[in-house]
């Protein structure tokens, strides 16, 4: 379970490429439930526990895919 002040790797991915085109870090602000706040990028973002894997010690990963424009 991540806890406060925990690091995440997020890779942004997306459909069609191969590979991540972008990938950063951010530190997890809270946690409430099943949801938590990263805190890192421009402003705070949602996610959900279930969607980090563990990457180690206080350290987890997050892979996001985002959708092309039309």
């Amino acid at each position: 379970m991540p806890q406060v002040n925990d690091t995440v790797h997020i890779r942004f991915s997306m459909q069609g490429v191969s590979g991540p085109f972008w990938q950063t870090n951010a530190t997890v602000a809270s946690i409430s439930g099943t949801s938590l706040l990263l805190d890192g990028l421009d402003r705070q973002v949602p996610a959900f526990v279930s969607e980090l894997k563990r990457a180690g010690d206080r350290r987890w990963t997050l892979d996001w895919e985002v959708r092309r424009r039309p």
